[in-house]
């Protein structure tokens, strides 16, 4: 008689990075959300709040032989396990950012979700 393996079901990781540094950010907060959402009611998915604050400005010079610092490289290694990204960012001058660079991060696939301070921010 055979013993049936039962298969893992797969866990989709998502990478949550918010476009905000501020710690009280409201769209920090959001993401906080997600992640306590998802492990309370999305068996099957695991949200990680990545911590963008101890990236430095982009600088070309900081790459040597074709690695960076400890910090980028930590980063980008957390965004290649994910299988999505989930970006919060804030609303500046009326608007989210809309930049191709979302849906087209490391080709995964991606959402944008965003707080703003009142509806008439948006008129």
């Amino acid at each position: 008689m055979e013993s049936a393996v039962a298969a893992s079901p797969a866990v989709i990781k998502v990478a949550a990075i918010c476009g905000s540094l501020r710690k009280a950010s409201f769209n920090r907060g959001l993401l906080r959300s997600a992640v306590e959402i998802s492990q309370q009611s999305a068996n099957g998915m695991r949200i990680e709040l990545i911590d963008v604050s101890p990236l430095p400005m982009i600088n070309t010079d900081l790459e040597v032989d074709g690695r960076f610092p400890p910090a980028v490289e930590a980063f980008r290694q957390k965004v290649l396990e994910a299988d999505s990204i989930l970006f919060a960012s804030p609303e500046y001058n009326y608007s989210v950012a809309r930049n191709h660079l979302f849906s087209a991060f490391y080709l995964r696939t991606s959402s944008l979700v965003c707080c703003a301070r009142s509806l008439l921010s948006w008129l």
